[in-house]
């Protein structure tokens, strides 16, 4: 009788602690980050990848922390990614310096000052609903949300309007430069000197003959060309680009739910709650990079001095710990705050805030033009649209849309709907 040998197949699931940090860049997290965050979360919350040489952060108690030891956690690696294609910004700045280029410009973007350019927000927003009001359907990416935020920074600025595609295409460009591919910083790069031969002449015309446009006020106040320039590129491609990516992710989170359209047609001031739980949930921006600017210990984990740390603001919206049921969007959840954006702090009356606009000294210097936009956006569509829908052949998802980019949202969004 022949020997034989047998063997059992191992059917034990896999140790989801071992992180293989080459999933960074594998097609599963581009379509869906979200569980490689969660073991994250549990295993390794303060992660050293040795393959990309850099530090993750994924849980919110610690990004909060991160967020707050500016001293520790400094804004290095902003002086490549986008100070690289928009020249210095207040992103690469700290202490004082930032205090003070950012002092320059915040207060046109936010209070009174901010809700005088109210009526721009809408009246561009009903134009662009009004090219489609009748046709009952609609690339709702497409034709409004990469539009309206361009357009409205744009009459806000004072900017001619008949030069749309150029500041489209130059903000595209921008973006897609902030990154470490060779070709796309190239042309990142030509379209950043087209910007400034454009900027020269506008400026020099505009201190000639001032207006009560943005760009006006702020050379009223003594803002030099170069930090206007700079400025307005910021703007463009922060507030174009986010603004833009948040208003579709919303769009496509809540006709993914008829009974959440019913409930925003029946009253429209369930926006603010719409919009906080996109921010929390799908927010555009999944991470902002730190540099740690001494040794720090973190979660009890020693980050060296000189590292790179990734800040995983999506992951931290998500921590089980201190949102319940964190992967369901669900704008009526009763441990969100969603009165306003919290750039202070993350914490009130009980309630935890999103850190979709990142939170301390370096939150996002739009944040309230993102919400007008998005909630004054969202009242104009509901004027025309009775009853909106994801059109059958929607496909689309939210998905990054190249590898290592931080910025993931739905590309086209199909919409039908009943012409009011």
């Amino acid at each position: 009788m022949s020997p034989t040998t047998s063997s059992t197949a191992d059917t034990s699931p896999p140790d989801e602690s071992i992180i293989d940090a080459s999933d960074f860049d594998g097609a599963e997290f581009l379509a869906d980050p979200y569980p490689l965050y969660r073991r994250l979360r549990r295993h390794h919350p303060v992660y050293h990848d040795r393959l990309h040489n850099q530090w993750h952060v994924t849980r919110y108690r610690d990004l909060v922390e991160a967020f707050r030891d500016e001293g520790a956690f400094g804004t290095r690696p902003h002086s490549y990614e986008t100070d690289g294609v928009l020249g210095p910004t207040m992103l690469s700045l700290g202490g004082a310096e930032h205090a003070e280029q950012r002092n320059l410009v915040s207060d046109a973007l936010v209070g009174r000052k901010l809700d005088a350019f109210t009526p721009i927000v809408r009246d561009v927003a009903r134009s662009l609903v009004d090219g489609f009001a009748g046709r009952g359907r609609v690339n709702l990416t497409q034709e409004f949300t990469s539009q309206l935020p361009i357009r409205v920074i744009m009459t806000m600025l004072g900017l001619p309007m008949e030069d749309f595609a150029l500041f489209q295409r130059w903000y595209q460009q921008f973006m897609m430069g902030m990154g470490w591919a060779d070709d796309t910083r190239a042309t990142a790069l030509r379209a950043r000197a087209e910007y400034e031969a454009y900027m020269t002449p506008f400026l020099e015309a505009r201190r000639r003959n001032l207006g009560e446009d943005l760009t006006s006020r702020l050379i009223r106040e003594g803002v030099p060309d170069p930090a206007l320039k700079t400025f307005v590129s910021l703007l463009l491609s922060g507030g174009g680009e986010t603004t833009d990516k948040a208003m579709g992710n919303m769009w496509l989170n809540v006709l993914q739910e008829p009974e959440l359209v019913a409930r925003l047609e029946a009253d429209h001031g369930l926006l603010d709650h719409y919009f906080s739980e996109t921010m929390r949930h799908s927010p555009p921006v999944h991470r902002e990079d730190r540099g740690a600017t001494r040794d720090v210990e973190l979660a009890g984990t020693l980050i060296p001095y000189g590292a790179v740390v990734r800040l995983w603001i999506a992951s931290g919206n998500r921590d089980e710990t201190v949102f319940d049921d964190p992967d369901r969007f669900d704008p009526f959840r009763g441990d969100l705050y969603s009165e306003r954006d919290l750039r202070a702090g993350y914490f009130r009356d009980g309630l935890f805030g999103h850190l979709g606009f990142g939170l301390g000294r370096h939150f996002c210097i739009g944040y309230q033009l993102a919400r007008r936009e998005a909630i004054v956006g969202a009242e104009e569509l509901l004027r025309v649209m009775k009853s909106p829908r994801l059109a059958d052949e929607q496909m689309d998802t939210i998905r990054a849309r190249k590898r290592g980019s931080s910025i993931r949202s739905v590309g086209d969004l199909l919409v039908e709907f009943d012409p009011r």
